[in-house]
This record gives structure tokens, sequence and C-alpha cells, in this order.
């Protein structure tokens, strides 16, 4: 493999982060303004206090922000690991 493949792989692995960073901030922001809404029209308070019954939707962007910080770890780790051996 080429240098030009290890700093490929090392812009896909910040790119990935970056994305990681973004979904989990976005997780944070969607669960505040899902909860506050219970609130303010006080459907029912106890959802809003004990956050039951679950909402799986409201855990998907942590999850894939997870998942894209691991990958992106990795790949930034290994490229960078890569690139200097080679170079």
């Amino acid at each position: 493999m080429s240098l030009a493949s290890y700093q490929i792989m090392l812009g896909f692995g910040g790119f990935f982060v970056l994305l990681g960073v973004i979904f989990v901030l976005w997780n944070r922001k969607e669960k505040k303004n899902y909860y506050n809404s219970i609130l303010l029209t006080r459907r029912d308070i106890r959802e809003a206090l004990t956050h039951e019954p679950e909402r799986p939707w409201l855990h998907a962007w942590q999850i894939g922000g997870r998942v894209s910080l691991i990958l992106g770890i990795v790949l930034l780790i290994t490229g960078g690991v890569l690139w200097l051996i080679m170079r």
C-alpha cells in the first residue's frame, strides 16, 4: 500500500470520529427536547421523571455515535501506525 492509502485511512478515521461526536451530541439534544416537551404538555409526568417506558429510537443516535467513534478511533490508530512505519 502506498502512503496515500494510509492518509485516506486517517481521513476516514477523522471523519468517523467527527460523525460520532455529532451523533452523540445530537442524541443529547433529542432526548432533552423530547422529555422537555412532555413536561410542557403535561401528558405524563411519571414518564418525564422515570423515562419509562423506554423509547428505543432515542438511543439510536447514541448507539450509532458510539459505533462511529470506535470505528474512527481504530482507523486513526491503524492508519497512523502504518503511516509512521511505512514512511
